[in-house]
């Protein structure tokens, strides 16, 4: 998932239909946990909601240090404002930092898998 910004911001730029443009906007970065963790769900394999769903609190606090960067970058967590806010309103918190608001998006997409999907890791 390799955004060009200066080609995403062009295209913003010289949209006519400044809705199309936003609905291309909100694609690339999404205003709410729950369209983020859908555009994560849509990359991850059989196999990595597996592991994801079967990790206990301390495997996804590691997980989070290497993926949480992920997320952090990939949805630009430090000038996402709506996303942030939509962090706020799952958490119960007045407001969180870009770190804090990629685990409570992984934890959220560890919720929505357990949810949807019953899996077990076979060895």
């Amino acid at each position: 998932m390799n955004i060009n910004l200066a080609a995403l911001y062009y295209q913003y730029r010289n949209s006519t239909d400044e809705g199309a443009a936003m609905e291309l906007f909100k694609k690339k970065f999404p205003p709410t946990v729950d369209m983020a963790v859908e555009k994560i769900l849509v990359d991850l394999s059989h196999r990595d909601r597996t592991k994801i769903a079967n990790m206990d609190e301390s495997d996804l606090t590691i997980f989070h240090q290497s993926y949480g960067i992920f997320i952090k970058n990939e949805f630009r967590l430090w000038g996402n404002t709506p996303l942030l806010n939509s962090c706020c309103e799952i958490s119960g918190r007045k407001s969180v930092n870009p770190d804090q608001a990629s685990f409570i998006i992984l934890k959220e997409l560890q919720r929505r898998i357990q949810k949807t999907n019953v899996l077990k890791v076979v060895k």
